[in-house]
C-alpha cells in the first residue's frame, strides 16, 4: 500500500467533499494501484501511445506533495477516466494547472471529463487559485470545444510544445468568480458532446 498524497490534510478543507458519484461512476482520488488502468486508458485514447510513463503518474500520485490525480470507476470497480491536477512546480502562486485527462472511448460522451474538471475547479477554488490553466494539442478541437464549455479560453499558441512537433493551445479558466456558487448541480449534467 502507498502512502499517497493526502489532499484533505494538504488542504486542510474539511467541508470539501474529494469523492462523489454521478450517473454510476465513483470519482475518487487515485492511488498508485490505479497507474496500471490509467495507463490502458492512454493507449486507449492515444492509438496506443503512452504519452505518460508509470513513473511520471507515479511522481504526480505517491511522490509529489503538489499534485494529485482523480479517477472515475464503473460499477464494477475499473477506472475508465482520470484527471491531473497540479498546485505548484514552476506555476504562478495564484494558478493550479491540469497535467492531464483522459476518457475511454467506451465511456465518452457521458459528461465524465466535464464533471472530473468541474470537482478540479472547486478544488483549486477552495484553495484560493485565481487561474487553471491547461494545454490541448492545437489539432483537437473537440479537446478544445469541450474546455471552452467549461469557461476556458485560448490565451496563446505554443508552437511544436509537443513531442512529435505538434503545437499546443494554452488555454485558462478564471477562478477570482468560480468558487462553488459557479457550479450549480445542472451544470453537473452536462454531456461532453464536443
Amino acid at each position: 500500500m502507498s502512502n499517497g498524497f493526502n489532499p484533505r490534510k494538504y488542504l486542510a478543507i474539511e467541508e470539501l467533499e474529494l469523492e462523489s458519484s454521478q450517473n454510476g461512476m465513483i470519482y475518487r482520488l487515485a492511488n498508485r494501484e490505479d497507474i496500471v488502468q490509467m495507463l490502458a486508458i492512454e493507449r486507449d485514447v492515444y492509438e496506443g501511445e503512452v504519452p505518460w510513463t508509470f513513473s511520471h503518474f507515479d511522481h504526480e500520485i505517491v511522490q509529489s506533495n503538489q499534485s494529485f490525480f482523480m479517477v472515475a470507476e464503473n460499477e464494477d470497480g475499473k477506472v475508465v477516466a482520470f484527471i491531473g491536477l497540479r498546485l505548484g512546480q514552476g506555476l504562478r502562486i495564484n494558478e493550479a494547472h491540469i497535467t492531464n485527462i483522459a476518457v475511454s472511448s467506451s465511456v465518452q460522451r457521458q459528461g465524465i471529463a466535464s464533471h472530473m474538471i468541474q470537482e478540479l475547479v472547486k478544488i483549486a477554488s477552495h484553495l484560493g487559485k485565481e487561474e487553471l490553466t491547461l494545454e490541448a494539442r492545437r489539432d483537437n478541437t473537440l479537446a478544445q470545444g469541450l474546455y471552452r464549455k467549461q469557461g476556458f479560453e485560448t490565451k496563446k499558441i505554443l508552437p511544436s510544445y509537443y513531442d512529435d512537433g505538434g503545437d499546443a493551445v494554452l488555454m485558462g479558466k478564471s477562478l477570482k468568480l468560480a468558487g462553488l456558487s459557479d457550479a450549480p448541480d445542472e451544470k453537473e449534467a452536462l454531456d461532453d458532446q464536443a
